[in-house]
C-alpha cells in the first residue's frame, strides 16, 4: 500500500535521481552567476589599468558559459530520466534503451573547455 504525500511529509525522503540532477543543475547555474559577477569585477579592474585583469575577465566569462552549458545538460538529463521512468522505468528495455541514447547525446553536448590555457 502506498502512502500519500501528506503521510510522508514529516519524514526525510531522499531525493530521486532526477531531483538530484535538478539540484546540481541549479548549483551549476548559481556558480555561473558567480562567474558572471567575477567577470564584471575583473572588467572594472581592467578599466583601471590593473595588469592581467582582462585575461581574468575572459576566463571568468568562459567559465560562466561552461557552467551554463553543464547546467543545461544536467537539467536535460533529469528530464530524460523522468521520461524513462514514465515510459516504464529501467526494467522496460525500450524505455531504458531510449534513456541510454539520450544520455549519449547529452554527454556529447558537455563542454570540452578545460579552462587551463
Amino acid at each position: 500500500m502506498s502512502e500519500s504525500a501528506d503521510a510522508t511529509a514529516g519524514r526525510d525522503v531522499p531525493p530521486s535521481f532526477a531531483d538530484q540532477l535538478r539540484q546540481r543543475s541549479a548549483a551549476f547555474r548559481v556558480c555561473a552567476g558567480n562567474e558572471d559577477r567575477a567577470a564584471e569585477l575583473f572588467a572594472g579592474l581592467a578599466e583601471r589599468g590593473l595588469p592581467g585583469m582582462t585575461e581574468m575577465r575572459n576566463r571568468s566569462e568562459r567559465a560562466a558559459r561552461m557552467l551554463e552549458q553543464v547546467a543545461s545538460v544536467t537539467a536535460a538529463q533529469a528530464m530524460a530520466y523522468d521520461e524513462m521512468l514514465a515510459a516504464g522505468g529501467p526494467d522496460d528495455s525500450r524505455a531504458y534503451v531510449e534513456y541510454e541514447a539520450s544520455t549519449r547525446r547529452l554527454l556529447a553536448l558537455m563542454p570540452t573547455d578545460t579552462l587551463t590555457d
